[in-house]
């Protein structure tokens, strides 16, 4: 058997604890959408404008959350489903930056310009942690739709 070195073993540990956190925050801000909740993609929820709706992605937001942090602890979930729902949550997650940081960049004057730079770089590093989980789904998705 081959012997794993330390840093092969501590790249493995941070991506299951990525994972993990990427999957918990979506379960999280899924309920925050179904509760009504105040924080999280509160912009999105908010531009859409409709319980319904907002309920809807709430669900579709906790289900892709359990399916990226639930396959770590259980086998048998296809991965399939764990790579789509990571493309959902990117989506989604670039849909709060834009919604939540890029269409209201003109409204902050002072000090409240760098409150809102403070906020965009924290969705900033979301992002960058759900892309890091999410690449690898891209590049099958890509392969399964060109037929390869």
């Amino acid at each position: 058997m081959a012997k794993t070195s330390a840093a092969a073993k501590a790249k493995i540990a941070g991506d299951f604890i990525m994972k993990l956190l990427v999957g918990l925050l979506f379960v999280c801000i899924g309920i925050e959408g179904i509760a009504g909740g105040d924080t999280g993609a509160n912009e999105l929820y908010r531009a859409i404008g409709n319980d319904v709706a907002n309920t809807i992605l709430g669900i579709v937001l906790i289900v892709c959350g359990l399916l990226i942090a639930v396959p770590l602890f259980i086998r048998g979930i296809k991965p399939t489903f764990t790579r789509y729902s990571t493309i959902v949550v990117f989506i989604v997650w670039v849909l709060v930056i834009v919604f939540a940081d890029i269409m209201n960049i003109g409204s902050y004057r002072g000090m409240e310009y760098f409150e809102w730079a403070e906020g965009f770089i924290y969705h900033l590093l979301i992002l960058n942690a759900i892309y890091g989980i999410t690449k690898k789904s891209f590049v099958a998705v890509a392969k399964t739709v060109a037929g390869k």
